[in-house]
């Protein structure tokens, strides 16, 4: 007999041995004859995944205008005068970092602002105002003033991954603003439908 017949007939006697493959599923108890039969059970997994929304907001943000007049830029000559932060705690150093997440390619989420009243009976709400992160200066630039209202900063959907949707503040200086050390608190939301 040749040397190659050999490993053939050998291959070929196990494939009739296992002529048989018996399939079964959860909990079935497969039962079969050796050596001519294989089983072959199976499990299903699953995995759920909610619809699921986040926010991120970090960023305490500090206007010490002190830090202004040691630099001669306060008072201003005019008013009104806008002015960045002097201390952030995020990495923002104009305002505030601010994420978003959303996995649902169907979900639209909405983020909302608003504070929760003015700083004194002379410094107002209105006069902190944001922006999308990077934008220019005031009075260029679109700029919001904050009211205790509820307001859409921007919507989305299905975000890849955290979305950054940071934003920058200015204050806005007022002839009338009093001295103090002057504190409201901003809200941030967001929802989906």
């Amino acid at each position: 007999m040749k040397k190659w017949l050999i490993p053939v007939i050998i291959a070929g006697w196990l494939g009739t041995l296992r002529a048989n493959e018996i399939y079964g599923g959860p909990g079935d108890r497969l039962v079969g004859i050796a050596p001519q039969d294989s089983l072959v059970d199976s499990l299903i997994v699953t995995i759920q995944i909610p619809t699921v929304i986040g926010l991120y907001v970090n960023g305490n943000v500090t206007f010490d205008l002190n830090q202004y007049v040691t630099a001669g830029t306060y008072p201003p000559a005019t008013f009104p005068a806008y002015y960045a932060p002097t201390a952030v705690s995020g990495t923002n150093a104009d305002g505030v970092d601010i994420q978003v997440f959303c996995n649902s390619p169907t979900a639209t989420w909405t983020l909302e602002t608003w504070g929760s009243g003015d700083f004194s009976s002379t410094v107002t709400l209105d006069q902190l105002v944001y922006a999308d992160d990077g934008t220019a200066d005031p009075p260029t630039g679109t700029w919001t003033s904050f009211t205790t209202t509820p307001t859409t900063v921007t919507t989305g959907s299905k975000t890849n991954g955290w979305q950054n949707v940071n934003q920058d503040y200015r204050f806005r200086a007022e002839a009338d603003d009093e001295p103090g050390t002057l504190q409201t608190t901003i809200y941030y939301r967001v929802f989906s439908n």
